[in-house]
């Protein structure tokens, strides 16, 4: 990479963390494209040719969002510990990003927008798909996962799960539901199928 390009990929990182964090503070259309330019120390117009537009800036923003979470889990899915417990962690981890982006100006503004309902289901969809690969693959690989079902169909399970927890009222359940819900998630509606 010349010179060029790295201050070309620095810039555009740089533009892409400032717009995170001001979305993430004040939602999408609270922050204008003026005042991240200002301050990431560009031009408006470096902003459209990086992100074409607002809409794809916020896209990029969210995405980097969600992905500094799955980087967490990634880590964690590495570490030297029981397949259970990493569930465990993954599923406390899971929790506490959606309490915490349901919070952010990203998740205020879902509520109310349609569009970036559908800008936060495709980052969603985009980012969540390769750490559940790599959940498959390290449940198998632990034994706790059967190697017998294919990674398809575990990726579309896992995929059908965690819709539930981001339904609106998910955390408004008893601790019990949670739980239960968990056990379903673990287990099955039989348990172990023989």
């Amino acid at each position: 990479m010349n010179g060029y390009e790295k201050r070309t990929k620095l810039k555009k990182e740089s533009i892409l963390q400032i717009a995170t964090k001001l979305f993430a503070e004040r939602g999408i259309t609270d922050v204008s494209i003026s005042e991240i330019a200002a301050k990431a120390g560009v031009s408006q117009v470096s902003i459209y040719n990086y992100f074409g537009d607002k809409s794809n800036l916020a896209k990029e923003a969210f995405i980097s969002y969600i992905g500094q979470v799955v980087q967490e889990y990634d880590e964690l899915l590495d570490k030297d510990i029981p397949f259970s417990e990493k569930i465990e962690q993954i599923m406390s981890k899971k929790r506490n990003a959606i309490l915490e982006l349901s919070h952010s100006g990203f998740g205020r503004q879902a509520l109310e927008d349609k569009a970036l309902q559908q800008i936060y289901e495709e980052a969603a969809s985009i980012q969540a798909q390769s750490i559940y690969l790599k959940f498959i693959q390290v449940g198998k690989k632990a034994g706790a996962l059967d190697p017998s079902i294919s990674d398809d169909a575990l990726l579309k399970f896992l995929l059908a799960s965690a819709s539930i927890m981001r339904q609106p009222d998910y955390y408004k359940k008893s601790a019990e539901d949670k739980k239960d819900l968990l056990k379903l998630f673990l287990y099955g509606l039989l348990g172990k199928y023989h």
